[in-house]
């Protein structure tokens, strides 16, 4: 038999039920500073390869970090685009990416099979209130453009 919750109890449990959630938002929210972009390391990633539609290319280059903590792609054949790292990506320490136990830094060279996109190609592009859209829009990717990766690996 279910014992329902009165009073007390119940906003006992709704504030201890509601903490993780408010601690994930206030993680994202804050000031433009640095401290604030290398917590969270603005890493966005695809659900699978190939998650995010368009052809498909070999691309090299190297990762650069801007001032604001978000990882770009300097591409060997041109142009500074946002990265969209490949699935199981996670954001490592002090505004890396861990791809398979693999730390990704600024500096390193890379290789990678995926897709240049603008930003209104990924889902919810065109809206800040969304995965892609915030993050896209805070690392400068509606003007830089996107480089989804669905593999990536480092060269040197």
């Amino acid at each position: 038999m279910a014992r329902v919750l009165r009073g007390e109890a119940r906003r006992a449990l709704v504030a201890c039920a509601a903490a993780p959630c408010v601690a994930a938002l206030l993680a994202g929210c804050g000031d433009d500073s640095d401290s604030a972009s290398i917590a969270t390391g603005y890493l966005a990633r695809q659900d699978q390869a190939g998650y995010i539609p368009g052809a498909r290319l070999q691309v090299t280059g190297t990762i650069v970090a801007l001032e604001n903590g978000c990882l770009m792609l300097d591409r060997d054949s041109g142009g500074v685009p946002w990265i969209v790292w490949p699935p199981s990506t996670v954001p490592g320490e002090q505004g890396t990416a861990e791809i398979s136990d693999e730390v990704y830094r600024a500096g390193d060279a890379v290789a990678g099979t995926g897709t240049v996109a603008v930003l209104a190609d990924l889902p919810g592009g065109n809206d800040d209130d969304t995965y892609f859209g915030a993050q896209g829009h805070y690392c400068g990717a509606d003007s830089a453009g996107v480089m989804v990766f669905d593999s990536l690996s480092r060269t040197g």
